[in-house]
């Protein structure tokens, strides 16, 4: 009776190649968005998508912004808050203690300026208009008063104009700026509870745009627009007695 032959030994796939074809998957993936980003002209558009995806996965913030935590630990915010209770809330200055030539004040005092976070998304406003939309308040209610609020970090709220017909009202670019951001200010302390010590209006006029797109007198829409930053600034840093309760004296 002939004896059987063996059977060959099946030949097993090695582990590796499951490794490689999810990468090989996820390479197609980013470079099928990187041909799909290339085709975006207008900004306006691609700050549309990048917030559909952001929403579609659950992040917060605006056109390239990271939401803000209101405690970060190891982070340069909260290294200045620790030592600023460590030094009793001095003020964060480098004074001069050198002679130096005669003036009114004997020492210079400088107080840091430190890096700003912008906090959500920009506020648009109409043609040649400070006042807030509908959409405006939605936007400052549910989106920048929450992350702000409670905080005593200085926060710069900050105007921008653009265009020739903006300036039909008689009013120069800063100044309509200026009355900009001062209506986002306002709001945010009546309706979204913001504490107004830490709010600092400030006006870049024409000086900031966010897009050249669009031209012409009329200008682009998103350069019509307040931006709420956050700041690494204590109110105690830049001014010994916010509250003016005489303590500071």
């Amino acid at each position: 009776m002939g004896k059987k032959k063996k059977e060959a030994p099946k030949a097993e796939i090695p582990e590796w190649v499951l490794t490689f074809g999810d990468m090989m998957s996820l390479l197609l993936c980013f470079f099928i968005l990187l041909a799909a980003f290339s085709e975006i002209k207008k900004p306006r558009e691609y700050k549309e998508l990048v917030e559909s995806i952001n929403s579609a996965m659950g992040a917060n913030g605006g056109l390239g912004l990271a939401a803000l935590l209101e405690s970060v630990d190891n982070s340069m915010v909260s290294y200045r808050d620790e030592r600023a209770r460590r030094d009793d809330n001095k003020r964060n200055t480098d004074e001069d203690v050198n002679p130096s030539v005669p003036g009114r004040e004997p020492q210079t005092s400088i107080v840091q300026e430190g890096a700003r976070h912008a906090v959500g998304a920009s506020i648009e406003f109409e043609l040649g208009s400070w006042e807030l939309s509908k959409r405006a308040q939605d936007l400052i209610r549910d989106q920048i008063a929450p992350k702000i609020r409670g905080l005593n970090y200085i926060c710069p709220v900050v105007g921008h104009a653009w265009g020739t017909e903006e300036k039909r009202n008689g009013l120069s670019y800063d100044e309509l700026a200026y009355r900009r951001a001062q209506a986002v200010k306002d709001f945010l302390v009546r309706e979204g509870g913001v504490d107004p010590a830490i709010l600092r209006v400030e006006s870049a006029g024409i000086t900031e745009p966010a897009s050249l797109g669009g031209g012409g007198s009329e200008g682009a829409s998103s350069n019509r627009r307040v931006q709420v930053y956050q700041t690494g600034r204590t109110v105690e840093q830049t001014h010994p007695d916010p509250n003016f309760t005489g303590a500071g004296g």
